[in-house]
């Protein structure tokens, strides 16, 4: 007896996924268990997971509305970007050029400063336009779940501005947002530390029922713990989940902090210490790093390395930091000073390459513990029965190709809740109707 579901896709060259089994975020051996089902079919049925399993089997249990043929090529979950800050104004490259050239240039904090002046003057529909611009760019190379935060207006005003246009988003890529009143002093109270952090927590009230999330900037460029503390203790009260920014350019207690208060991800970990690791092992909260922000920075060589830093061994200090037994999870932190890119498929290629973690375990990371770094694991993250039917099939017929290739996008169809939401690098403006036998490449 067949059961009739509304879509079955059949002969992946390999249908990979992080464990079904797993109802939270791999970590430690559970990295390098990887499911790899060749010659794979996934049933999907209303926008979720029913089965995975060989193609074969599927074709026997399940009648399906629309067949999509997977043409002998990887099917795999589709990407979650735990920690970016999608919505602002301007550009930084030739900051960014002068760091190159070794030019006196300004601090982390000095430059987001310079984003928060063009992102408070630009108009709305710009900021929307670009938002909306960003989205088709990160959807197309496999991410449906896009976390955005405010942290550049920094006035009360610009920041229910912020997460107002974030809210408003109108795209097939689900965006959490952020409150990051918390990102660091803005210009006009750099005398008066306390008045704005007082501005902040008057803020909180009016954004609570809005926001999904709030962070904090627990680092020597933006609070101190004691600030932090304040932040986070008013914005739990108001039963706002949180997220820390921590330990980027030195280590101040922001990563024990945001384990303290069961913080949902911790994120940066530069400079945490072995001790700091160790909460965080011990902890449910994700640990997120960002090996964009480090190639971009240029930490291997010190140059443009955040407070003059030497030149970092990225290898030793990502084998202490997934050495601790932290659940870990990838990001862009995409933002226009220190990470400008959108696509996970980079994120994954350059983790390989300067922190030398395998396929299994980057895969994991950009999926499921990507998930879970925003409390979304029980319904995104893998190809799980009962979850949400997030997938992309890709032009390449090996999960290890993605991550040896560079350079290029790989992903041909992404699927968001069951319904093709992008095909060969643009974005589908409706759902497909087809009745008939679909091939993806």
């Amino acid at each position: 007896m067949t059961h009739r579901i509304n879509t079955l896709v059949v002969h992946a060259s390999e249908l990979v996924t992080p464990s079904p089994a797993l109802d939270g975020a791999a970590r430690g051996a559970q990295l390098d268990r990887l499911e790899v089902i060749p010659d794979g079919a996934l049933a999907v049925d209303d926008g979720r997971v029913v089965a995975i399993g060989g193609t074969a089997d599927l074709l026997a249990r399940y009648d399906a509305d629309h067949v999509v043929d997977a043409g002998g090529h990887l099917v795999s979950p589709a990407f979650v970007d735990p920690h970016t800050h999608l919505l602002h104004g301007g550009t930084r490259h030739d900051e960014w050029q002068g760091k190159v050239l070794e030019r006196a240039v300004p601090g982390i904090d000095a430059g987001i400063r310079t984003t928060i002046a063009a992102t408070r003057a630009a108009p709305d529909a710009e900021l929307t336009a670009r938002a909306l611009a960003d989205l088709d760019e990160a959807l197309v190379h496999g991410t449906v779940v896009l976390e955005a935060k405010t942290g550049y207006g920094l006035d009360p005003d610009s920041e229910m501005r912020l997460l107002r246009l974030t809210k408003a988003l109108d795209h097939p890529v689900h965006v959490p947002a952020t409150y990051l009143g918390a990102h660091t002093v803005p210009a006009e109270y750099l005398d008066d530390r306390d008045g704005y952090i007082r501005t902040v927590l008057d803020t909180l009230p009016h954004i609570a029922a809005t926001a999904d999330f709030c962070d904090v900037a627990c680092d020597p460029v933006s609070f101190t713990a004691e600030e932090s503390r304040r932040i986070a203790r008013a914005a739990r009260a108001l039963g706002l989940p949180l997220k820390f920014h921590a330990d980027q350019t030195g280590d101040i207690g922001g990563t024990e902090l945001a384990v303290e208060f069961g913080a949902v991800s911790v994120d940066h970990l530069d400079e945490a210490s072995d001790a700091a690791l160790r909460s965080l092992a011990a902890s449910d909260t994700v640990g997120v790093v960002f090996p964009g922000a480090n190639y971009h920075l240029l930490d291997m060589t010190a140059s443009l390395a955040p407070r003059g830093r030497a030149a970092r061994d990225l290898a030793t200090w990502a084998s202490r930091v997934l050495g601790s037994g932290a659940a870990i999870a990838l990001s862009t932190d995409y933002n226009p000073g220190t990470a400008p890119s959108l696509s996970m498929q980079a994120v994954m290629q350059l983790a390989a390459r300067l922190y030398r973690w395998s396929y299994a375990q980057v895969w994991h990371m950009v999926t499921l513990n990507a998930a879970a770094a925003l409390g979304l694991q029980a319904g995104r993250g893998s190809l799980a029965p009962g979850k949400s039917a997030d997938f992309v099939i890709w032009s390449v017929r090996s999960h290890g190709e993605v991550v040896h290739r560079f350079g290029s996008n790989m992903a041909d169809r992404v699927y968001a809740a069951g319904r093709p939401v992008a095909e060969r690098g643009r974005r589908l403006s409706a759902p497909s109707t087809a009745k008939t036998c679909s091939t993806a490449i």
